[in-house]
């Protein structure tokens, strides 16, 4: 009897791992994006961009973004945008009937671009307002984000890219979001590029394994002088 005991109590826990509650933590989700830019002169542009984010790689719904900015290129490689964006999001990982929390937010942004050697550098400094919807109440938060990113063109249409992008929050935990991104982007077409990122995302103590699949596409409407000259 005792070995029989014995027995079923090895048995339950070796299997008890597998009815534990799984967690975000344990799957690899998903970030879907798109962002198309329209230069309509040397000085300004818009740029249309939206987000489906999953807790798993194509199921289970996360988040929703979409916002739009709008550029002033005041030199040749630094850009001024005032932008706004609209969230949906469920914060419960799996299946629930909870109410998702909505956000309207307001960002300014200043974006330098430069070369470092082999590579091209990238800074973006990012100054939100985020008006928050809960179920039971609203609150207005700030937060402080400031992107770095490196590329290196591996061939005329495939470049290598590594981002570190931390957040400081004006509210009680100062230090409460960081993405760490390594990817590869594709030239696939003239105005159009393919780019597929892991990414490390350590937000409210939790360390999330992301991969993110993204187009981004370029129109230009600048007018071009093309009349040949009298002669």
């Amino acid at each position: 009897m005792k070995v029989t005991q014995h027995l079923l109590l090895i048995i339950l826990l070796i299997q008890s791992p597998l009815f534990a509650q799984k967690t975000a933590e344990d799957y690899l989700g998903s970030w879907y994006t798109l962002a198309i830019n329209h230069r309509f002169t040397e000085q300004f542009s818009i740029t249309p961009y939206a987000e489906l984010h999953t807790y798993e790689t194509t199921s289970n719904y996360h988040l929703i973004f979409a916002s739009i900015n709008f550029n002033y290129h005041f030199k040749p490689k630094q850009t001024l945008s005032i932008a706004y964006a609209f969230l949906d999001i469920d914060s419960v990982f799996g299946d629930d009937n909870l109410y998702n929390t909505k956000e309207n937010r307001i960002y300014e942004q200043y974006n330098y671009k430069h070369k470092l050697g082999a590579f091209s550098a990238q800074h973006r400094f990012r100054l939100e307002q985020r008006f928050l919807q809960f179920a039971h109440s609203n609150t207005m938060q700030n937060r402080l984000r400031y992107l770095f990113s490196l590329q290196y063109n591996l061939t005329k249409k495939m470049s290598l890219h590594i981002k570190e992008e931390p957040f400081i929050n004006f509210q009680d935990q100062v230090f409460h979001e960081n993405r760490f991104f390594i990817g590869i982007g594709y030239q696939a077409f003239k105005n159009a590029q393919l780019n597929i990122d892991y990414f490390k995302h350590h937000i409210n103590k939790k360390s999330l394994n992301r991969i993110q699949i993204g187009i981004s596409m370029q129109t230009d409407f600048r007018k071009t002088n093309t009349a040949k000259p009298k002669g």
